[in-house]
């Protein structure tokens, strides 16, 4: 599959290596160029993992990563505003059938999923495999 993901960030860089590992064509947006570094040097390099430098709610960036050939577009930078913005361009103007998103606020998430727009709390995530962790002890 062809996918896109906004932000390489920890979550993005963690998302782009591992669908990478399966053989996904993935293709990074990123403006922050340190952030870039968490990404695996020689698949950037190869061309195996393609990284476009700019605002990932852009047209011109997005059309720069080939969302228009894109199977899966995922947000995953920190802002919640960004995110959102990005997977809403990404749903209705492009037409990306499977976008996701990183949210933080529930009120967001409520919309998001009204819209078609896959979203993830990181912090509901986190809080479920610990508890289920600590109830896997006793």
């Amino acid at each position: 599959m062809n996918i896109i993901i906004v932000g390489a960030g920890n979550l993005g860089s963690s998302l782009a290596r591992k669908l990478s590992d399966q053989g996904h064509a993935i293709t990074v947006i990123e403006k922050n160029s340190a952030a870039v570094s968490l990404l695996p040097r020689g698949r950037v390099d190869s061309g195996a993992m393609t990284v476009i430098y700019g605002d990932g709610s852009s047209a011109p960036a997005m059309v720069a990563a080939g969302i228009s050939s894109a199977d899966v577009f995922i947000a995953a930078t920190e802002k919640d505003s960004l995110n959102g913005l990005a997977a809403q361009r990404a749903k209705v103007i492009y037409r990306v059938d499977l976008v996701m998103t990183a949210v933080k606020d529930e009120g967001a998430r409520a919309l998001y999923d009204t819209l078609g727009i896959k979203t993830i709390n990181k912090a509901a995530l986190a809080s479920d495999q610990l508890v289920e962790l600590m109830t896997e002890k006793r």
